[in-house]
């Protein structure tokens, strides 16, 4: 093959690159959409693969020259290293973590379904039979409750303790939800639903025995949070896992690199909050706190989660999108 053969044959895809460089401007990924980062870096590694045949076959060539300009720009771009830390940070949480839980939605509603519909099921199966409950909980924690006792009492000296067990118990679980998102999102799928027939049959178990205003007194301040960025993050396991089953366009792996940091997004966004329900479970939760209270609590929580997540950056990109006049 001579170079002139060389550059027809790959030409397309030089021009790619050379289109997102200019896309991207000023060594900045900013202006670029995930899928154009992807796409860069793919054609990148292909031009680095180009340069070093060049450098064999046709060290004296114009090619040669060309392609290792090219592949400096582009080294310059892909891993450039820049500074204004705080401004990528604001940029985070006020636009990429909320748009990209917006266009999670449908995993989000997948997500949803897999922890709610088993955790209705499993509440009206477990009140109808409460001996199946066995099958969803503990034994010793169903005994209980047949004894007409509540597990959720923590003595006040140990709150602080067990507030710190429990944010590190749910950032465990979530992670573990994020990870096992590589295995085809079974695992993801796995978890969310016990996570559902768990919950529910434990409200059924106690509404059985009189005990569900208890146990609803219990969860309401930190539960619609906790659930909430569990199932999100959830939502992220079972992002990876599609994108093994059906990678549309790309490469499976491409997919998959594409979906994880989608689904990265929502775990480095999202985790963290656990920490605010764990603080709430451990130490408001079991305390003497009025129901109205714990109520206001959980209510207000997640209508600033909900909030954020669905109304931030919304503006910023309707700005963006305007059509020039």
């Amino acid at each position: 093959m001579t170079s002139e053969d060389f550059v027809a044959l790959r030409r397309v895809d030089w021009n790619r690159l050379e289109d997102l460089l200019a896309r991207a401007g000023a060594g900045h990924l900013n202006s670029l959409s995930p899928a154009q980062v992807l796409t860069m870096a793919a054609l990148y590694r292909r031009a680095t693969a180009d340069l070093a045949r060049a450098q064999r076959d046709w060290p004296e060539e114009p090619v040669h020259r060309y392609l290792n300009g090219l592949v400096a720009r582009a080294h310059g771009v892909v891993y450039r290293r820049g500074g204004q830390i705080w401004t990528r940070i604001k940029r985070f949480y006020t636009q990429t973590l909320p748009r990209t839980y917006r266009g999670a939605w449908p995993f989000l509603a997948a997500s949803f379904a897999m922890t709610l519909v088993p955790a209705v099921v499993a509440y009206f199966v477990v009140t109808a039979n409460p001996e199946a409950a066995y099958a969803v909980a503990p034994p010793e924690l169903v005994d209980q409750v047949r004894h007409h006792e509540l597990w959720t009492h923590i003595p006040i000296e140990f709150r602080v303790q067990a507030a710190g067990f429990i944010m590190t118990h749910n950032i465990q679980v979530v992670i573990l939800a994020f990870g096992l998102g590589v295995v085809f999102g079974l695992p993801v799928i796995w978890l969310l639903v016990s996570n559902g027939i768990s919950l529910g049959g434990l409200f059924g178990l106690t509404q059985a025995y009189g005990l569900s205003g208890g146990l609803f007194d219990f969860v309401i301040a930190h539960g619609v949070l906790e659930l909430s960025i569990v199932m999100a993050i959830g939502a992220g396991g079972l992002m990876m896992g599609w994108a093994l089953v059906s990678p549309g366009n790309h490469k499976r792996t491409d997919a998959l690199v594409l979906a994880t940091r989608r689904a990265f997004t929502l775990l480095l966004g999202l985790g963290p909050l656990l920490v605010v329900a764990g603080t709430i479970e451990g130490n408001i939760s079991p305390s003497d706190t009025p129901f109205p209270i714990k109520v206001a609590i959980g209510v207000s929580t997640g209508v600033l989660f909900y909030s954020y997540l669905l109304l931030a950056g919304r503006r910023e990109r309707a700005t963006t999108a305007a059509p020039s006049p």
